[in-house]
């Protein structure tokens, strides 16, 4: 999954699973768990955060990390991007909304640079990618260039 899909289902994960959990599912710690986290990340993501945004992100971030560690199958996952979720409001307070410097869309750039990778079979990776980005790129601008002259000259049609 791309991590955009990723984000989607998270963000519609209860509606899509809920209905199919019994009352003990429902109950269940890392249920609980999951959902204070998608509640965390929704308002996490918004474009806009008020003072009473970024205090509710602080206790959702208390209340996520409490139910987590409440999950026994979850004993010993805690990792550092758990702790990173500690400093999220005071960072909020101090950059703004996390969409203002996330790497989320950079990060799919790594799709690119895998790319380049296997084609090198994994040896002088460095060049392979840096020549399956120029061909890449190259093709964009092709590709584009193209489309415009299909645009200026219907004529060209046969170009396109």
């Amino acid at each position: 999954m791309t991590g955009s899909q990723v984000m989607h289902f998270t963000l519609h994960s209860h509606a899509v699973i809920d209905p199919v959990l019994t009352p003990a599912m429902r109950a269940h710690p890392a249920w609980l768990s999951w959902l204070k986290h998608v509640e965390l990340f929704s308002l996490a993501i918004k474009h806009e955060l008020n003072v009473s945004d970024v205090t509710r992100l602080d206790d959702l971030q208390l209340e996520y990390t409490q139910l987590f560690e409440l999950v026994p199958e979850y004993e010993g996952l805690f990792r550092p991007k758990h702790h990173f979720l500690a400093h999220l409001a005071r960072d909020v307070w101090r950059f703004g909304p996390p969409r203002g410097y996330w790497c989320f869309g950079f990060e799919s750039f790594n799709r690119v640079i895998k790319a380049g990778a296997q084609h090198s079979n994994w040896k002088r990776s460095s060049l392979s990618i840096m020549q399956y980005w120029s061909m890449q790129s190259a093709r964009g601008l092709v590709k584009r260039r193209r489309s415009q002259w299909c645009e200026v000259a219907p004529a060209l049609e046969c170009l396109c």
